[in-house]
């Protein structure tokens, strides 16, 4: 599955938030947007998903233009992960997994077996099925993430969209949800997350995008973010990044100088 976006402007007002903005997403991509606050990373998100429409440009998956396809088609190839998520109800673990396939039933019918089956592949290729009977609200934060990344997956949408997954975790649920996408990208899905951190952009990534003032400033493998001056301009800080080799694989850190 193919995402594209192509010359996307748009403007709240007077102010232009995004101006020009294209991307790709392939099959097994796991692109990471960087940028700092009012960038235009969520609008970008927004606008991909539909919340807004552009001021021109356009989208397309496998070269159909996303505003043409009707709603139950785009749900099934592209789902949303938000930053943060708390249950209303106290619905199950696996409740709440099965609302991934509302769009692909009529709006009187209950989940069948093959629906139960497939939300029960996505909790074990996540690791928590043994949480299927546990109230949402009873999980960690990390353990929510991978409950609403099992939901897209259960939704059968081959392109994930995450609006800083990490952002409310600690440390261990961050290793945790960014080790799960990573895992999902081999499995050859196209995945766009947004992040505040450079570190997790240049481990975890396969390709990063920066956005300052609604433009696309660098656009390309983390390896080439290594020397430090895209990102010292964009945070406008003398920055050390360099990679560590800790016994069993490398790292790489991001520190103010």
């Amino acid at each position: 599955m193919r995402l594209e976006a192509e010359n996307l402007t748009f403007s709240y007002g007077k102010r232009k938030v995004l101006d020009g903005i294209s991307l790709t997403l392939g099959e097994g991509t796991l692109m990471s947007l960087l940028g700092r606050n009012g960038s235009g990373k969520t609008t970008l998100m927004r606008i991909i998903l539909g919340f807004l429409h552009p001021d021109s440009g356009r989208i397309m998956i496998d070269g159909m233009e996303i505003r043409a396809m009707p709603e139950r088609e785009k749900a099934s190839r592209i789902a949303y992960i938000p930053q943060s998520s708390s249950m209303v109800y106290s619905y199950t673990v696996m409740d709440s997994v099965l609302m991934g396939r509302a769009p692909a039933l009529s709006i009187f019918s209950r989940p069948g077996k093959a629906d139960r089956e497939k939300a029960e592949e996505a909790l074990n290729m996540l690791g928590i099925y043994k949480l299927k009977d546990r109230s949402a609200n009873a999980i960690s934060g990390g353990e929510r993430q991978l409950m609403m990344i099992a939901r897209a997956l259960t939704q059968d949408a081959g392109i994930l969209l995450l609006d800083e997954p990490t952002a409310s975790l600690d440390y261990s649920n961050q290793l945790l949800v960014m080790e799960t996408l990573g895992k999902l990208r081999e499995r050859g899905y196209a995945i766009l997350f947004s992040t505040h951190s450079p570190e997790q952009a240049l481990m975890n990534s396969s390709e990063v995008m920066v956005l300052a003032g609604g433009r696309t400033v660098f656009s390309g493998v983390p390896e080439n973010l290594m020397d430090g001056k895209v990102l010292e301009e964009l945070y406008s800080r003398k920055l050390f990044i360099g990679s560590i080799d800790t016994g069993e694989n490398r790292r790489i850190v991001c520190i103010p100088r």
